[in-house]
């Protein structure tokens, strides 16, 4: 079957000449890189017209209705910046799934900007762009409708499916994120374990208590970070932690107090093996989820392996405590308590040895931790509720469906990120309705998109000799 494509390009022309500067490169462009392919294609540019704020998920929403029209059976939703460059930005049709393209731009030294980015270039067959309904049209200006679309795709099933084997039925140890932790004394085993190369294992589950606000760009007035400690030694605190940015991370400090931090992005509640590996031999420290180590190129987190310079900070008497940190109780403290499960935690030597060892499915003996490494490292449970869990696969965070192609983008002033916060008012009124709306399922997609949205088709215009605009008002 000989399929047709539909680029659907958002637009709009301010009258500065920058966009149909764009549009006059990316529409030639295109007629040659998708012609030496044999792909048979036309663009469908949605223009808004009216003097109403730019809504990017409307102007896509029309051009790929009027593509569907025209016979087109699958799209590219395609940012008017954007210039393809090599074979691996493939605009064949999307067989099962969506399929990001645009993943390693020159805007970003040719990285992927977050594991998570939808945008740019994304194909979708007719059925699975009506499946997720299309964009949500109440996304004005600069900023998240591409992130609404990757939910939605989430939530349709669209994204691909990876996990580990999980540990099926066992017990777990719940911490409130009120007052529950665990001290673990020094003792020889454990007193230069962090000061040398060593390994932490941890399984758990980890939650962001919903008394504390999610860290938002756009919220200038109340955004900070608050760390919630899984694993704490006091000083230059050495932390392994979960944040409210929906990130693990950790800190660590060398003698000379170089600060060696990474991070790891991952939602709340879902089950996670978390390893921490460093070598300080070859001054090393390596991060990883289920198995996998985090990828700066691929947006999943910090470079791994992060080297740093001068060897580890020296803590020796200093105990370890689980799920809290010592500064936990001062008012401005950046650290709260931990609140999840942990099912299981492992310390490794420099030796390759186990010097710790907790399982929650057997450790927990009234207020004492029982270390099962033979090395009489127990704790001292303060708090903390044993459960009946159930966990079959560790599921790795959902991505979208990618081939990693390379593009250009066409210069423009930046309307994003700008000095740490957002450069348009709109874009914080967009972060809040993705994360505290969409990603908590309180919008209905089936309800919201494509087709119930409103607009008025003022005109259409054939333009470079084949392909249609639609002028068009909302």
């Amino acid at each position: 079957m000989k399929h047709k494509l539909g680029i659907c390009i958002p637009y709009r022309d301010i009258g500065d000449g920058v966009r149909k500067g764009h549009l006059d490169k990316l529409v030639p462009h295109l007629e040659k890189f998708l012609g030496d392919r044999n792909i048979d294609f036309r663009c469908y540019i949605g223009h808004q017209v009216d003097d109403k704020l730019f809504n990017r998920s409307g102007t896509k929403n029309a051009s790929f209705l009027a593509a569907i029209e025209d016979g087109c059976d699958y799209v590219a939703m395609h940012d008017v910046d954007m210039l393809p460059e090599d074979d691996d930005c493939d605009y064949s049709y999307p067989e099962k799934y969506p399929r990001h393209i645009a993943c390693y731009l020159s805007q970003w030294d040719y990285n992927l900007r977050d594991v998570e980015y939808f945008g740019g270039v994304i194909l979708f067959t007719k059925e699975q762009f009506l499946d997720v309904n299309g964009y949500n049209p109440d996304y004005w200006e600069w900023g998240m409708e591409d992130d609404d679309l990757f939910w939605r795709c989430v939530k349709k099933g669209y994204t691909p499916t990876k996990s580990i084997k999980g540990f099926g039925k066992s017990k777990a140890l719940y911490f409130n994120g009120e007052d529950d932790h665990i001290i673990i004394p020094p003792s020889r085993t454990l007193r230069n374990l962090t000061s040398r190369s060593f390994e932490i294992e941890l399984t758990l589950n980890a939650q962001l208590p919903e008394k504390y606000k999610e860290y938002l760009i756009g919220d200038l007035s109340n955004r900070r970070y608050i760390d919630f400690p899984i694993i704490n030694r006091k000083g230059w605190d050495f932390n392994i932690g979960y944040n409210n940015s929906r990130a693990f991370s950790t800190t660590m400090w060398s003698w000379r107090n170089e600060l060696i931090y990474t991070w790891a992005k991952r939602y709340p509640n879902k089950w996670t093996k978390l390893n921490l590996k460093v070598d300080d031999r070859v001054r090393e420290v390596r991060f990883l989820i289920n198995d996998e180590e985090t990828d700066s190129r691929h947006g999943t987190g910090a470079e791994s392996p992060l080297t740093y310079e001068n060897g580890l900070k020296r803590y020796g008497g200093i105990p370890y405590i689980i799920g809290k940190a010592h500064s936990s109780g001062q008012v401005d403290s950046k650290y709260k308590l931990f609140q999840g499960y942990i099912k299981e935690i492992k310390f490794i030597n420099m030796r390759d040895n186990l010097v710790l060892h907790y399982d929650f499915n057997e450790s927990v003996d009234g207020n004492k931790v029982i270390d099962l490494s033979g090395n009489e490292n127990h704790g001292e449970l303060h708090g903390g509720e044993v459960r009946e869990v159930e966990v079959n696969e560790l599921y790795n965070t959902d991505v979208p469906h990618r081939s990693f192609g390379r593009m250009d983008c066409l210069y423009h002033d930046d309307v994003g990120i700008v000095d740490n916060k957002f450069k348009l008012d709109t874009t914080q009124k967009n972060e809040e309705l993705y994360r505290l709306q969409m990603q908590k399922d309180k919008i209905d997609i089936d309800s919201n998109g494509v087709n119930q949205q409103k607009y008025e088709i003022v005109s259409t215009d054939t333009i470079y000799n084949r392909h249609t605009m639609i002028n068009v008002r909302f």
